[in-house]
C-alpha cells in the first residue's frame, strides 16, 4: 500500500468514516486546487506569471507557481505562434 493510501485509512479510522468518503473528499479536494492552478491565464496567448496565486491552505501547505515552469510554456508557446 502506498503511503498516500495508509494516510487515508488513517484518517477514516481516526474520524470513524468509510474509506470510500475519504478518498471522495481527497479527490474533490484535489480537483478544486486542480480548478484553480488551470483557470485561463494567459494574455496574448502567453502564461502570465502574476495571474498564478499562491495557494495557502491552512495544516495543509502552500502552492507556490514556478516561474521557471511558466517560462518553458511560454518560450514553446512562442515557437508555435
Amino acid at each position: 500500500m502506498n503511503r498516500q493510501k495508509e494516510i487515508l485509512v488513517s484518517i477514516a479510522q481516526k474520524y470513524n468514516l468509510n474509506i470510500q468518503d475519504v478518498e471522495y473528499i481527497w479527490q474533490y479536494f484535489c480537483e478544486k486546487i486542480h480548478q484553480e492552478i488551470s483557470k485561463n491565464k494567459k494574455i496574448d496567448n502567453l502564461y502570465d506569471p502574476e495571474n498564478f496565486p499562491v495557494i495557502h491552505i491552512d495544516n495543509f501547505g502552500k502552492f507556490i507557481p514556478i516561474e521557471k515552469n511558466i517560462k518553458y510554456a511560454n518560450k514553446h508557446l512562442k515557437s508555435k505562434l
